[in-house]
C-alpha cells in the first residue's frame, strides 16, 4: 500500500511512482532533455521503454510560453520513442488513476480528492490553449474522477460564482 498525505505535490508523485515502478526500473528525477536546457520531472523504464512523467502545476494552463514549451518537450520525447504522462495539479494519485495514467495496478490510499479544492487559479482563469487542454485532459479520465472533480469545480462555483470558475464554452460542466 502506498500512502499519499494531502495534496499531490511532485515530491509526493515521484515517492509514490518510484515504489510502484520499482528501484531498477526508475531512472530518476529531472532528466534532461537532449541538446536543450529543459528536462522532464522524471522517468521510468520497463522493458526497454522510457515514460517521461511532468507534474503540471497552474501556470501549465495559463502561460501561453509553458505550454509551448510543453508541446516541445512531448515532440521531443515521442521522437526518441518515450511515452509522455502528464499529471494536471487538479487530479490525485489514487489506486483508478495510476492504472489510467501508468497502467500499474498499486493499491494508493489518498486523502485529498481530485479537484479544484484549495487553488485558486480555476479554469475560468486558464488561457485559451489552457482550456483546451483541460477540455482534453478531463474528457480522457475515469468517471470517478470527473465526477470529483465536477462536484469541486460546482463547489468552487456556489463559493465565488460560475463565472470566476469556469468560462463560458465550459459551464456546462455545471
Amino acid at each position: 500500500m502506498i500512502t499519499i498525505e494531502g495534496y499531490l505535490l511532485q515530491g509526493k508523485l515521484e515517492s509514490a511512482l518510484k515504489q510502484m515502478v520499482g528501484e531498477e526500473n526508475w531512472c530518476g528525477r529531472e532528466l534532461r532533455v537532449p541538446d536543450s536546457r529543459r528536462r522532464w520531472d522524471m522517468a521510468y523504464k520497463i522493458q526497454g521503454h522510457t515514460t517521461v512523467v511532468e507534474f503540471d502545476g497552474d501556470q501549465h494552463y495559463w502561460d501561453s510560453l509553458k505550454i509551448k514549451v510543453d508541446a516541445e518537450k512531448d515532440a521531443v520525447a515521442h521522437s526518441l520513442g518515450y511515452s509522455v504522462v502528464r499529471i494536471p495539479y487538479w487530479v490525485q494519485l489514487t489506486t483508478e488513476t495510476a492504472q489510467h495514467y501508468f497502467g500499474i495496478q498499486a493499491q494508493i490510499s489518498q486523502d485529498f480528492p481530485h479537484g479544484f479544492i484549495t487553488t485558486k487559479i480555476f479554469p475560468a482563469s486558464f488561457s485559451e490553449m489552457g482550456v483546451s487542454r483541460f477540455s482534453l485532459e478531463f474528457s480522457a479520465l475515469p468517471e470517478n474522477t470527473k465526477n470529483a472533480v465536477i462536484l469541486s469545480l460546482r463547489n468552487r462555483a456556489q463559493e465565488h460564482g460560475a463565472e470566476y470558475v469556469l468560462p463560458p464554452s465550459l459551464r456546462h460542466m455545471l
